[in-house]
């Protein structure tokens, strides 16, 4: 069954994309070429303006409209290919959303819900409530294209896969780390009977498999699994790749959590320096290392650089997401964690007030979150520096 949406009245066509001025700073999809027709018959370039994908996309999906009408499926996908940019469109992703939204009841009634492309469609609507920080919302639309696409394609689909990873990844958000645990292992199954244990894919989801196990607090079954990830990877010369960077990363993790810090540090070390020059100080991957870094930190007492590291992450985690996103929640909370031990317990109230209600907000005044935060709050209260 389709999720409920916000609904347009029946006779109201699908809105059509509004002319709007280019991004001087976004990357162009295409180019306006204007050329003078020489009388030897050939043409003389004038004048070539590029056009951003929001504009180049809005007169596709103008043009289909024209040409075949609005309820056509050239005309559908069109529009949806117009969301797409205008979700990468800083400030436009709530019109994105909304156009979607519309989308999918109308392929919904045109086609079904349980279809191919109405099915993509609320994908992609999953993909931007959890990128936007609604996670809740996120959840129930993925579970949704996760079980239709399993009606549909079969359990075993790529699609289907790919929309339980999904899913996992939402409920992991959401702190319901069992039950995404359990997804993971039987994408992971389902993958290595289809593909073989050598697989780009099967790599990647035992990676996230063994993230999964340490997020369950399961540690001691998460390293060895993240050893032998290592070491296949490096077999085959990808160490240093995405995926291997990831395992080394949540292999550092899980050496923090059982005690060996100097073998955690050095390895989390190793991984930020190559993920810095690879990639740079602000890609994600590297404020997640860097992030598991001051936890090691943390252990060893060494409150200072340890806050100073969280400083960078929350600065950076909040220049990319906003200020109400669960990731710069959670980058406050470890940040207020730290600074409680190294005695700035004014700040680290502050900073927990904020969590508390961001947690109520988002998650629910009886979410383990929100009840952690108040429960140090009171303690802070108790004990004053």
């Amino acid at each position: 069954m389709a999720p409920l949406w916000r609904r347009k009245r029946d006779d109201e066509p699908p809105q059509r994309p509004p002319a709007t001025p280019a991004d001087p700073e976004e990357p162009r999809a295409a180019d306006l070429v204007v050329t003078l027709l020489n009388d030897d018959g050939g043409e003389e370039e004038i004048v070539r303006v590029g056009i951003p994908p929001h504009e180049f996309y809005g007169m596709k999906a103008n043009a289909a409209y024209e040409r075949l009408g609005p309820d056509h499926s050239e005309t559908l996908l069109a529009f949806r290919d117009y969301a797409r940019a205008l979700a990468r469109l800083e400030g436009r992703q709530q019109e994105a959303l909304e156009r979607l939204m519309d989308l999918v009841r109308l392929q919904s009634e045109l086609l079904g819900y349980v279809h191919v492309d109405t099915l993509t469609t609320a994908a992609d609507i999953a993909d931007l409530l959890e990128s936007t920080g609604d996670p809740g919302k996120a959840e129930e639309v993925w579970r949704s294209v996760w079980t239709s696409r399993a009606e549909l394609l079969g359990r075993d689909h790529p699609d289907t896969l790919d929309s339980a990873t999904r899913l996992a990844q939402t409920l992991e958000d959401l702190r319901r780390e069992p039950e995404a645990l359990g997804l993971r292992r039987d994408v992971l199954e389902r993958r290595r009977r289809q593909l073989g244990p050598d697989h780009p894919l099967v790599l990647s989801d035992t990676g996230r498999h063994a993230a999964a196990l340490g997020k369950c607090g399961r540690w001691a079954e998460a390293e060895p699994e993240l050893r032998a990830l290592v070491a296949q990877l490096e077999r085959r010369g990808e160490r240093d790749g995405e995926v291997g960077l990831s395992a080394q990363a949540n292999l550092g993790a899980a050496l923090c959590r059982l005690e060996r810090l100097d073998e955690a540090e050095a390895v989390m070390r190793t991984v930020l320096a190559t993920q810095q020059r690879v990639k740079g100080a602000a890609d994600p991957a590297a404020q997640g290392t860097r992030n598991n870094l001051a936890a090691v930190l943390h252990a060893r007492e060494r409150y200072g650089e340890a806050a100073v590291l969280l400083r960078e992450v929350l600065s950076e985690v909040t220049r990319r997401k906003g200020d109400r996103h669960p990731d710069t929640f959670h980058a406050r909370d470890n940040l207020a964690n730290v600074l409680i031990d190294a005695g700035e317990r004014a700040e680290a109230a502050d900073l927990l007030r904020r969590c508390q209600s961001d947690y109520a907000r988002v998650f629910g005044p009886n979410h383990p979150l929100t009840r952690t935060a108040a429960e140090r709050l009171a303690w802070l209260r108790d004990n004053p520096a």
